[in-house]
């Protein structure tokens, strides 16, 4: 049994390990120290074969209950086999991306990933890019969800129902794959009086959201010979004002090898075990990634991957459904909005007549004022 302290750092690395690699991976068991305020290194990064996703993300862990760190100031170099480097940027605490001046993933080539910080040198394996195989496409349907709230009463409501099918030319002896699904839809600042606001713009933002980040769907090519993987639900999604504009799934397929399959198997593993009584408690996992410190354990994974991403969109038209705008003004709201001075849309805010996201949708979760590609 793990007793109390192991049980709290175990607690914390696998939060990270949910948490931030929703697009990473990690490799074998260890067992971690009995030492409650532990702050492990954990460091997750990829290079794909497309402008996306080319990122690497260092954190600590904190004691439990805390959010992980994000650490800053690391060089953070991705070299391929054919002897060509390049630094990764700092966009954010803790999140280094590849602007591709130097290195641009190809499926075939070889790749590995070194940080350097506080006079240490983390190294990744060499990882080898493999080729996207497969061909997905969705599909969707309309549903009615039947549940039982926590205080016993009958509930209902309406979902959408996410499908894959996944096609195949040729089969090879040996492929993995890896699947993710993310959400993007629209939303749009409200309305204000030209008369009052005569300069006022409003926000169009694009929120993105990952679904079901616990969920790891997996495909070991060896145990399959069928070309097709079809009626796969991959996504359960409540109807709600998000669908009142336009609103997106995507699938992402990542052409996984071997090394990177095994460690997502064993993540997945790890997610899914319930456990009772007299199941070995689940251990973390670490990736591919070593310290030159020989006694320190690092988690996470560098991986290459080739990523190929298919969607289907909803409108409005799409949904049978009424959405009452929280935003909607009325005949007394709008006496109060010219109450504020002139063309002061965030007094707007400060004197709570409307919520902070109809005037600055930029403040909803995961969202972007960059307008996605595909738009």
């Amino acid at each position: 049994m793990l007793n109390p302290g192991h049980h709290s750092v175990l607690k914390s690395v696998i939060v990270v390990l949910l948490g931030v690699c929703a697009v990473f991976a990690c490799s074998e068991v260890i067992d971690l120290k009995n030492d409650n305020d532990r702050r492990q290194l954990v460091i997750f990064g990829r290079i794909t074969d497309g402008g996306m996703g080319n990122v690497v993300n260092i954190t600590r862990t904190l004691p439990e209950g805390q959010s992980p760190e994000s650490v800053s100031g690391a060089v953070v170099t991705i070299f391929s086999e054919d002897g060509q480097q390049e630094q990764l940027v700092e966009t954010t605490p803790g999140n280094y991306e590849l602007c591709g001046d130097q290195i641009q993933g190809v499926p075939g080539g070889v790749y590995h990933l070194q940080v350097d910080l506080d006079g240490k040198v983390y190294t990744s394996e060499l990882q080898e890019m493999m080729p996207i195989i497969g061909r997905d496409e969705l599909r969707y349907e309309l549903d009615i969800e039947e549940g039982i709230s926590n205080r016993g009463v009958a509930t209902s409501s309406d979902v959408v129902r996410v499908f894959a099918n996944t096609s195949f030319d040729e089969l090879p002896e040996e492929f993995y794959i890896r699947w993710a699904m993310e959400e993007a839809y629209t939303a749009v600042a409200m309305d204000l009086p030209r008369s009052w606001f005569p300069r006022y713009s409003p926000m169009v933002c694009y929120i993105i959201n990952e679904l079901s980040p616990q969920d790891i769907f997996l495909v070991d090519g060896t145990e399959i010979r069928n070309v097709n993987l079809n009626n796969r639900e991959v996504a359960v999604r409540q109807i709600d004002r998000s669908f009142g504009v336009s609103h997106y799934f995507n699938i992402i397929q990542f052409a996984l090898n071997r090394e990177s399959h095994e460690y997502w198997s064993k993540l997945k593993s790890l997610t899914e075990r319930q456990g009772s009584i007299f199941d070995t408690p689940p251990a973390a996992v670490t990736g591919n990634i070593t310290s030159s410190d020989p006694s320190e354990d690092v988690f996470g994974f560098f991986e290459a991957s080739s990523v190929d991403t298919s969607r289907v969109l909803l409108t409005n038209n799409d949904i049978p459904l009424f959405f009452l705008d929280p935003c909607q003004v009325d005949r007394d709201l709008f006496l109060q909005i010219i109450s504020v001075p002139f063309e002061c849309a965030p007094c707007l805010v400060t004197e709570k007549l409307v919520p902070e996201t109809c005037i600055f949708c930029n403040r909803f979760a995961n969202s972007t004022l960059e307008r996605p590609s595909y738009y």
